[in-house]
């Protein structure tokens, strides 16, 4: 984002607008998103294996969480080893919460980004693509795309 103009303003009006408009997203999920990412943030843990008289568990329970979307990452633009990775060596483009029922969006523009949900101090994903892109979610002109994303660390298969 080019912030030049800022340096017209006086001090104060300055380091606000500096906060706002050149920082990254942090986007709020109350209205709801025309274009970008929406989904549910899910927690499996325990036993997950078939027993006879016990119900399948479809996704897990939601959860509160603070989801970071980046720019398409692969394994060689990380540092950690998958599920759980210390550093994400990609931009930013927003940062989001879940509510508790795990529900979170962000409107985003149109392009390919990789969903992580922060872990403690690291960040979890456990999917990649064919190109190796992970936890990814193509953003198309006026549309929503769905990612949900399931913790499974601590979980038995």
């Amino acid at each position: 984002m080019n912030c030049s103009y800022l340096s017209k303003l006086k001090p104060v009006a300055l380091v606000l607008l500096t906060m706002v408009s050149c920082s990254v997203q942090q986007a709020k999920s109350s209205a709801p998103v025309t274009q970008g990412i929406s989904g549910f943030i899910y927690q499996v843990t325990g036993n997950q294996m078939p027993m006879k008289g016990k119900p399948i568990q479809r996704h897990g329970k939601g959860i509160a969480r603070e989801v970071y979307i980046y720019q398409a990452t692969t394994l060689q633009q990380v540092q950690g080893q998958m599920p759980l990775f210390t550093k994400i060596n990609t931009h930013l483009a927003v940062k989001v919460k879940s509510d508790s029922t795990g529900h979170y969006q962000a409107s985003l523009p149109v392009g390919l980004y990789s969903v992580f949900v922060k872990e403690g101090d690291q960040f979890f994903a456990s999917e990649t693509d064919g190109p190796g892109i992970i936890n990814p979610a193509q953003v198309m002109a006026n549309k929503v795309t769905n990612r949900n994303v399931t913790v499974n660390i601590g979980a038995a298969y």
